[in-house]
């Protein structure tokens, strides 16, 4: 039986957001007897250690600036050492910005290379040098981002994020979580779990909270904060905000918490609301349906993709306060819409955003590049 083939991840960044988080969970359900994966995490943080609790081969490069040109071109000549020593079948440019390393190594090795896509990318100078690279094939998170890249020439195509839900069913008990974080158990809670930063609409989140809390006896939940180094004074205006609104009591703020935890805020609440206003898929909506959990949303590209109206969840139209806020009355004051929902959320989830289908269809994607490049080498 021949070897598998080394797989190397690029990571432009050391922390877990939701591109990496689906990169974990498709290192752990991916066929290793055709597929090794191997990660070149572009700059160091926790990221590293999480990998290599999984057995997963990582290798940190020295942290500089994308905007250091002679750091990048030390990043791309190390990802080339790399790829000879361990001999390294295939890049997959895990976002649009690994691809400007993974781009110029396949120029240097001849290596194919997968881009994975999470939204979108402006126009300017800098997507355009990107898009003059050659890409093998684009993965793209939804739809609309396919759509981006096709007329760019860049053969793309669809797969969903996926979710694990064996390791949802490891969630912390809704007892435990009240416990641990001081949140009343008695009231329903209202979750929603997003880094915090502005795109990702938290104050409407809030605002939603505070006309909500005026009929209903509710806990609102925020998990995350700032990630990246990215507007990391938001969080205050969060906190600032509840108090404005008098829901200081009424929102708990959680910050990073472990994986157990974040499912077990998404199994424990009422409703999940996720009032992101740019959002090109959105996993923890997806993992909160797998949860039996129904979701009220703003109908940004993801949500409306995940999210069957009147069916499996709520859509608002973007930025739509009051479309929200009824919305959100619905779910909260129908307790047998919100368990018809949730479970025809789950079997809508199972049927299509499932963390194994999407490994599926990306290994497919491996072998076939993979087998073309040992076509051409066995040619020559």
């Amino acid at each position: 039986m021949s070897a598998p083939a080394r797989v190397a991840w690029i990571s432009c960044v050391g922390e877990k957001g939701g591109a990496e988080v689906t990169m974990l969970q498709t290192f752990r359900v991916m066929d290793r007897s055709r597929f090794e994966p191997v990660v070149i995490q572009l700059r160091p943080g926790p990221l590293e250690k999480e990998l290599m609790e999984m057995g997963v081969t990582t290798h940190v490069l020295r942290k500089h600036r994308m905007r250091d040109l002679p750091g990048v071109a030390g990043a791309v000549r190390s990802i080339c050492r790399l790829t000879r020593e361990h001999d390294l079948r295939l890049y997959h440019c895990n976002g649009f910005r690994a691809h400007a390393y993974g781009g110029l190594a396949r120029c240097l090795t001849g290596v194919p290379n997968v881009v994975t896509v999470h939204s979108p990318e402006p126009p300017g100078l800098f997507t355009r040098a990107l898009m003059s690279l050659p890409a093998d094939q684009v993965i793209a998170n939804c739809t609309a981002t396919a759509d981006h890249f096709k007329p760019r020439g860049w053969q793309s195509q669809v797969v969903w994020p996926g979710v694990n839900e064996a390791r949802l069913a490891r969630h912390t008990s809704r007892d435990v979580l009240a416990a641990r974080y001081g949140i009343p158990a008695s009231r329903p809670w209202v979750a929603m779990c997003a880094r915090l930063q502005r795109h990702k609409g938290q104050p409407h989140f809030l605002r939603a909270i505070a006309a909500a809390a005026k009929t209903h006896d509710i806990q609102g939940v925020l998990v995350g904060a700032a990630l990246f180094g990215m507007e990391e004074d938001h969080a205050e205006e969060l906190r600032q905000q509840a108090q404005d609104l008098g829901i200081a009591d009424r929102v708990t703020f959680t910050g990073f918490i472990p994986d157990e935890d974040v499912a077990g805020f998404q199994a424990g609440a009422a409703v999940l609301l996720h009032t992101a206003l740019l959002e090109d898929f959105g996993l923890v909506l997806a993992e909160a349906n797998m949860l039996g959990v129904p979701v009220v949303a703003f109908a940004a590209v993801g949500p409306a993709a995940i999210i069957v109206p009147d069916e499996t969840g709520w859509l608002a139209p973007v930025g739509d306060d009051g479309a929200l806020d009824a919305a959100l009355a619905d779910a909260l004051g129908d307790p047998g819409k919100r368990a018809r929902f949730g479970a025809a959320a789950r079997s809508r989830v199972r049927a299509m955003f499932t963390i194994e289908e999407h490994t599926r269809r990306t290994e497919a994607i491996y072998l076939r590049l993979t087998d073309s490049a040992a076509a051409r080498r066995t040619s020559r």
